[in-house]
């Protein structure tokens, strides 16, 4: 079959590469002029570095099983986080239970309860059973007022804009529920995956497969129309019309109904009900180091981001030649600050940082890189599964595979390889 792949993601880009070895003809979409989508790179001193952050998990199987695949295991590190919190104007340790047990912004009853809301979620097996509960009536309820107002209400604020009050009760389950999963048998230690060089080196992998298939990517080519004449499909882009058998959509289900022609109204509006936040994520490379952890949770409504990343206090092999420090926000893509230009956005990220680190001074940045998506984060309510469109849609040979069909689980590279490879099951290989 010929089968047109719209994005060159995790997801497009393992779709395929599996489809390609099935001996189908690929025709993988770009509208970037890079692959890897959010773990595009940007060359920082000698070496390769995410445009946005990324580590995996130890219970992350699947990418695990595709770096061994394509011979790229002795590449993957594993690495132990120190983790904080910001709250109150001051910082204190969030990595461990025990820390969690010391937490002096909490009383001690809250702190207690709030350990018992972790281990109860990491029980419950039937998330449905939980998903018609906001996330802030399920931790009053679990975890107390005290717990949700100093520490989840800012959090989940500066996570989802002013949807946070809708946000479901699963989507906070699923948090717990990771974090405790990728600590195995030690419960105070958690590991983390890194790849020497950036993960970008499994999607440039991949392409090559699909390349040495005999597939194509195509980028800086951006789909602006997809349309069926009987049983052939018509993508039409920025470089031209082109018919294929079928068509693999990876993007965003809003993005996909206001490309896709001659389906009816009603499946239009069910795909426009899924909504995403955007992000805007600030890369700093620094002379000095900012702090001596790797992850920062911003509890503050008054600083303009929600996490703080010493990338290279994780990473040990690099050749960055810089501390680089991730800055990130997410926001509703009507906020103001989202259409802001880089220089004021440096600006207003710059005066958070100093009123988390006074000592901070602007001469220690050599470089630094703005960057925006506005698809980063879907928007989990109450009764999301009743919101999730089927991969198959009704126009038959059309499939829509994104972030936001992977629920209960949250976006992540293991889920969007996952994707990619079950959607390239759905065709049988070509006889010889």
């Amino acid at each position: 079959m010929k089968i047109a792949i719209i994005g060159a993601g995790a997801t497009g880009l393992t779709a395929g590469w599996k489809l390609s070895e099935k001996g189908h003809c690929v025709t993988v979409y770009e509208k970037n002029d890079r692959i890897g989508g959010l773990t595009s790179v940007v060359p920082v001193g000698d070496d390769l570095l995410e445009i946005y952050y990324h580590h995996i998990f130890t219970n992350d199987t699947v990418i695990i099983d595709v770096i061994k695949e394509l011979g790229l295991e002795k590449d993957l590190k594993w690495y132990e986080p120190s983790n904080v919190i910001y709250i109150n104007e001051k910082i204190y340790p969030f990595t461990s239970p025990l820390d969690l047990l010391m937490f002096k912004p909490l009383s001690l009853i809250s702190r207690i309860r709030m350990g018992l809301m972790v281990i109860h979620a990491w029980f419950i097996k039937d998330y449905l059973a939980i998903e018609n509960m906001t996330a802030r009536e399920w931790i009053i309820r679990h975890g107390g007022e005290e717990c949700y107002r100093l520490v989840w209400e800012p959090l989940l604020n500066s996570k989802f804009d002013f949807d946070s009050d809708k946000i479901s009760a699963t989507w906070i389950w699923n948090k717990f529920k990771l974090r405790g999963s990728s600590r195995g048998k030690n419960i105070n230690k958690e590991l983390l995956g890194y790849m020497d060089g950036s993960f970008i080196k499994i999607y440039n992998k991949i392409a090559e497969r699909i390349k040495a298939n005999k597939g194509e990517i195509r980028l800086n080519d951006g789909v602006t129309e997809i349309s069926k004449n009987y049983d052939r499909f018509r993508v039409r882009s920025q470089s031209g019309t082109e018919e294929f058998d079928s068509v693999i959509f990876t993007a965003s289900p809003e993005r996909l109904s206001y490309v896709i022609k001659g389906m009816g109204r009603q499946y239009l509006d069910s795909l426009r009900k899924i909504k995403y936040k955007a992000n805007i994520c600030m890369i700093l490379e620094l002379s000095e180091s900012l702090m001596p952890n790797y992850w920062m949770t911003v509890a503050d409504r008054d600083i303009p981001f929600v996490l703080v990343i010493e990338h290279t206090n994780l990473v040990k092999n690099h050749k960055y030649g810089s501390h680089i420090v991730y800055l990130s926000r997410y926001l509703d893509i009507t906020n103001e600050l989202y259409g802001m230009d880089d220089e004021s956005i440096k600006s207003l990220f710059i005066s958070g940082l100093k009123k988390i680190f006074p000592d901070f001074k602007e001469e220690w940045i050599k470089k630094y890189h703005i960057n925006r998506t506005r698809d980063a984060q879907p928007v989990v309510t109450t009764g999301y599964s009743r919101l999730i469109p089927d991969v198959e849609t009704p126009m038959k040979g059309l499939y829509l595979t994104s972030m936001s069909q992977i629920y209960p689980e949250d976006r992540g590279q293991n889920y969007a390889i996952l994707s990619g490879l079950e959607i390239s099951r759905r065709f049988p290989a070509v006889e010889e």
